[in-house]
């Protein structure tokens, strides 16, 4: 059937022609726009999920360079200890080198002077060890030194027990105070002291 001297038929024609191509028109940039919008929830997904990695990443390097700040904190106490432990064993050594020259009769009765200064007693007894003897005399030159710095007259007596330690032990007539001079006690004394000095020096010789 010829259609195309029909009027009627060849409007409907154009008209389903002209929605034809709208539809095709409305499809295309629909199409477009759901690209486009993909496209773009992609690109932001990958955003995200690099921040997401670069955040885990940083995580990862914090957490080493704790770590490795943690080791290297504990090497450097490592490191402090053992100097410690050197230093106070070289104080022992000389101490207990020094305990056999003559020269040590007066550090024993500037010990005992301390101890009695320290006991605060009128009459006092003073242990010592067989490596480290007190002699009647030394006594007597120790009462002597507290008279001249105190003005306090005291009275000194040997205790008969025994120390196991090098140095001395000052105590009441009844044994219920004393102060202890013995070597291991005194160099515990300057503990504190020792362990500041090895720090602040260990803490110069890392700034340099």
């Amino acid at each position: 059937m010829n259609t195309s001297g029909n009027p009627l038929v060849n409007g409907i024609l154009s008209d389903a022609r002209k929605k034809a191509d709208e539809i095709t028109s409305k499809a295309r940039s629909d199409a477009a726009s759901i690209l486009a919008d993909a496209e773009t929830r992609a690109r932001k997904g990958v955003e995200a999920e690099e921040r997401s990695l670069d955040l885990r990443l940083e995580q990862i390097r914090l957490r080493k360079e704790s770590a490795r700040k943690s080791m290297d904190r504990i090497s450097e106490l490592r490191s402090l200890d053992s100097s410690y432990s050197e230093v106070m064993d070289e104080v022992s050594r000389r101490l207990g080198q020094l305990t056999v020259r003559p020269e040590f009769r007066s550090v024993l009765i500037s010990w005992i002077v301390e101890a009695v200064i320290g006991l605060d007693r009128r009459e006092a007894k003073v242990a010592f060890s067989e490596k480290t003897p007190v002699t009647s005399d030394m006594l007597r030159e120790a009462e002597a030194e507290v008279r001249r710095r105190t003005g306090a007259s005291v009275t000194l007596s040997e205790d008969p027990e025994r120390l196991s330690d090098g140095g001395i032990s000052v105590s009441s007539l009844d044994g219920k105070v004393s102060y202890n001079n013995q070597l291991p006690v005194r160099i515990r004394r300057f503990q504190r002291d020792i362990k500041r000095i090895i720090q602040e020096e260990n803490a110069r010789q890392n700034s340099r």
